[in-house]
């Protein structure tokens, strides 16, 4: 059987080890993404394992003084994703306590006309 990979487990990695870098060399978020041409965000986005583009990642390695394929191989490789756990079963809810029977309508006593009457 193939091994699936995982995508968001390898971009993780990248960018885990990019956020290492960028440490090690005592540059802020901001800093960084300046001299990428990248605003804050985008850089954060990237260290949190979002897509990054072919040209970003060689201006990264740049940074860093190396090669592109050495900042990816620097990556975790990660090749299988994880097997999701199945949910575990609940327990049968108890049975909901029945509803407040509704108060039965009294009907009012109808007055009768008082019938008037021959005598």
């Amino acid at each position: 059987m193939a091994q699936k990979f995982n995508e968001k487990a390898y971009l993780a990695s990248i960018g885990a080890g990019i956020r290492a870098l960028r440490k090690k060399k005592k540059m802020t978020l901001e800093v960084f993404g300046d001299v990428v041409g990248l605003d804050k965000s985008n850089a954060y986005r990237i260290e949190r394992g979002r897509n990054i583009t072919l040209l970003t990642l060689e201006k990264i390695a740049q940074v860093f003084n190396m090669s592109s394929s050495k900042l990816l191989d620097n990556a975790i490789e990660v090749k299988e994703e994880p097997k999701k756990a199945k949910p575990a079963k609940k327990a049968a809810k108890p049975a909901a306590k029945p509803a407040a029977k509704p108060a039965k309508k009294v009907a009012k006593p109808v007055k009768k006309a008082a019938k008037k009457g021959k005598k």
